[in-house]
C-alpha cells in the first residue's frame, strides 16, 4: 500500500515521503497513530507542490544569507564582556553573543549556525572569526572584545 508520511518514521522514511508499506502495517500502526495517510493522486501532487515551495523558500533564504554575509565582509563588531585585570574573560564569547552584537550594530539577522568560531574567544582584544554563507564558503569577520 502506498502511503504519505505525516511524520518521520524510523526505518520507513521522512515526513512528506511517499512509501510502499505492508497493508497491515499501514492500517494497524501508521494510520492508527496518525503517522501517515493513504497516497492518492491528488495528495501526491499536493505533497510535490509543497516540497517545491519549501525548496523555493530555502533558495530565497540562502540568497538572503549570502547578501547579508557579503555586506559584513571587512566590518567589525564590538562586544563588551566582563574581564579580569589581566584581560581574561569570565565567560567565552559564543556565536549567540556575536549574532546579538551584529543585530545591534548592523541591524542584520545572522543565524547562529552561520557563525564559525574556530578557537574559543576567552580574552579581550580583536579576534577573527568566520561567517559561513549558504554555499559553506567562509568570510572572515572581526570581533573586538572590550572589558566592561
Amino acid at each position: 500500500m502506498k502511503v504519505i508520511l505525516l511524520k518521520d518514521v524510523r526505518n520507513v522514511g521522512q515526513i512528506g515521503t511517499v512509501c510502499d508499506v505492508a497493508d497491515g502495517f499501514a492500517r494497524n500502526y501508521l494510520f492508527a497513530h496518525k503517522l501517515a495517510e493513504p497516497a492518492t493522486e491528488e495528495k501526491i501532487a499536493q505533497v510535490a507542490a509543497q516540497a517545491e515551495a519549501r525548496a523555493e523558500e530555502a533558495k530565497k533564504q540562502a540568497a538572503e544569507l549570502d547578501s547579508k554575509v557579503k555586506s559584513l565582509n571587512g566590518k567589525t563588531v564590538t562586544i563588551p564582556a566582563r574581564a579580569t585585570e589581566k584581560g581574561g574573560l569570565f565567560k567565552a564569547i559564543t556565536p549567540r553573543d556575536v549574532a546579538k552584537a551584529i543585530r545591534a550594530e548592523h541591524s542584520l539577522e545572522i543565524p547562529e549556525d552561520s557563525i564559525v568560531i574556530a578557537v574559543a574567544i576567552k580574552t579581550v582584544g580583536v579576534h577573527t572569526i568566520e561567517l559561513q554563507n549558504s554555499a559553506h564558503k567562509k568570510v572572515p569577520f572581526s570581533v573586538s572584545v572590550s572589558a566592561q
